[in-house]
């Protein structure tokens, strides 16, 4: 073989190189971007149960307070509305428990946990809530 042949098998060969890269790099990322999107597409639902239950909740103890409740997490409606919510949310398949923490009569707050649970995984967050 003559120099110059060899040096553009070299070139040929670095080309073809560089082309199986991009390529395996193509291949990878767009498994990767298909993955993370399942995921996202099988959560959004639950987010979005879980938001409108987070904000329900607040103007339930919101219009509790208002109704001349000193302290909403001991009102009998506060707990039949909480009950209705579990009944509602079951009926979707979802586990809902609320942890009362705490109530601050002087800030108007009202604090809460809320666990929720769609069979495979579990949100659990604490919520503050201000009655007004």
């Amino acid at each position: 073989m003559i120099k110059d042949e060899q040096g553009q098998i070299i070139l040929l060969a670095g080309f073809i190189l560089a082309v199986g890269i991009i390529s395996f790099s193509i291949v990878l990322h767009t498994a990767a971007f298909a993955g993370h999107r399942t995921i996202e597409q099988e959560t959004c639902g639950v987010n979005h149960d879980f938001k409108s239950l987070k904000s329900t909740y607040g103007t339930i103890l919101r219009d509790v307070s208002n109704f001349g409740a000193t302290d909403p997490f001991a009102a009998p409606q506060l707990t039949t509305h909480e009950n209705q919510l579990i009944e509602l949310y079951a009926l979707e398949g979802y586990a809902v428990t609320f942890v009362h923490v705490s109530y601050d009569d002087i800030a108007r707050t009202a604090t809460v946990q809320i666990i929720f649970s769609d069979g495979e995984t579990t949100y659990t967050e604490t919520v503050t809530y201000e009655l007004g």
